[in-house]
């Protein structure tokens, strides 16, 4: 156990470098645009650093505590795009830092986007995640490429689910990629993919708390995330069993201020960085329309556990997503996903020994639905297994039809070395698809 606790607090270490990069790349461009900010980015800016000062100071969980719970209707507001700007570590050795200029937040890559119908202020939501890839970042900071041309890795969505027991709205980050130190054989943790081709580990998952970090003198809308990346059999609530330094607080914003409809364009390109927009205050206010099926799909979807059963899960509703970046030009055509990777299949060589799935398109239904949002609005899924033996594979298919009876495809997924499939867990099918595919439940 004692192996456990040293592994999370090295875990934490590596989520905080994984932000820096982008903020020291961005110093340079503060120097060259000083004197250009106007009252509304000031403000801004100097309530972030008030925030910061006063979090750097105080004891981080008891303050996290004490903050209050943000409503569903600001995570989502306008484009529902936040993005980090600062970052705490509760063991102050391990570093804190925060940005000062909009250039500098518009440097950073990482974005967090909750999308969903607020029909309660706690209604669950959807969060896509945006990171940047190291390799890629690399080469932006050694001036070979443009800030825009930085590669990108879309992670598929998770669901947002508010906790009244915590006055948060919490989620899992379970896209964590394993690297080694030069200083400790432990491995590294990070949300950066170091190589465009690099599969996440199932290892580790990153758990995600936040409320609002509001208070009389702060207009502008931040988040306080508190977050920790432990083992997948690690709870929440067990931080007495976590040494000093396991956990790590996050402010996020979306430059937009409560009390008026100024917002900062975070993330812009071209002339557009560093611009103030005034949205009309009728149009903020307006709400998203979205059908009664629509909202009360997004509301209930969800990624089962890491331990679920296979067959538990196709006993009742579910529905696979396919991911648009990978897939939009391959629905069309046969393919095979093993270790996280995808590549086209080939009947005749098929992979032995090792776990894998086949994508076998009919070429007859609308496949094109399936890298939809909500494929289940067009789409029937239904889930077959059957066991294996000491020479045969346990197999599980995914059959894939619209409503009215026309096939689209199967994903036939084996399992090595597996007797009975009742002891098949999503984990072990997350192994193989990685973010290629998504399965989610409806509980």
């Amino acid at each position: 156990m004692l192996k456990d606790r040293v592994s999370s607090a090295v875990l934490l270490v590596a989520l905080a470098v994984t932000l820096l990069p982008p903020l020291h790349v961005a110093a340079q461009f503060d120097r060259q645009t000083a004197g250009s900010r106007d009252d509304s980015e000031r403000k801004f800016f100097d309530q972030l650093r008030n925030l910061f000062g006063r979090f750097r100071e105080a004891d981080l969980r008891r303050s996290f505590e004490m903050a209050r719970p943000i409503q569903c209707s600001e995570l989502t507001s306008d484009t529902g795009e936040w993005r980090p700007v600062a970052f705490f570590n509760e063991d102050r050795k391990l570093g804190d830092w925060y940005y000062r200029s909009l250039n500098e937040v518009n440097s950073e890559r990482s974005v967090f986007t909750f999308k969903g119908d607020c029909s309660t202020d706690q209604s669950n939501v959807q969060l896509i995640t945006k990171f940047p890839i190291k390799d890629s970042l690399d080469r932006y900071s050694a001036g070979r490429i443009d800030l825009r041309d930085i590669a990108m890795k879309v992670n598929p969505a998770v669901t947002v689910s508010f906790s009244p027991r915590y006055g948060s709205y919490r989620f899992e980050l379970p896209f964590m990629y394993a690297s080694r130190s030069e200083r400790t054989l432990n491995p590294i943790y990070t949300l950066y993919p170091p190589h465009a081709g690099d599969r996440y580990s199932i290892e580790v998952t990153n758990h995600w708390d936040c409320k609002s970090a509001r208070s009389n003198d702060v207009t502008f809308q931040f988040l306080i995330c508190e977050t920790a990346t432990l083992q997948r059999d690690v709870r929440r609530g067990s931080e007495k069993d976590q040494t000093f330094g396991t956990y790590a607080y996050f402010i996020l914003s979306d430059g937009k201020e409560a009390m008026t409809s100024t917002k900062l364009v975070f993330g812009g390109g071209g002339n557009d960085e560093g611009q103030i927009k005034s949205l009309e205050a009728n149009r903020a206010a307006e709400p998203e329309r979205v059908s009664a099926t629509d909202a009360l799909a997004r509301d209930v979807w969800q990624i089962p556990g890491s331990s679920a059963k296979l067959e538990e899960v196709g006993r009742g509703e579910f529905r696979i997503r396919f991911n648009a970046q990978t897939w939009s030009n391959n629905l069309g055509t046969p393919q095979i996903l093993s270790d996280q990777k995808m590549l086209p299949l080939n009947p005749a060589k098929l992979p032995a020994g090792v776990d894998y799935c086949a994508w076998r398109p009919t070429g007859t239904g609308p496949a094109s639905r399936l890298v939809s949002n909500e494929p289940d609005a067009d789409i029937a899924f239904a889930l077959t297994a059957t066991d294996g033996n000491k020479t045969s594979p346990a197999f599980v298919s995914f059959d894939m039809k619209t409503y009215t009876g026309t096939r689209i495809g199967t994903l036939q997924c084996a399992f090595t070395g597996v007797g009975s499939v009742d002891s098949l867990s999503v984990d072990r099918w997350v192994s193989i698809v990685g973010g290629h595919l998504t399965l989610e439940i409806n509980p």
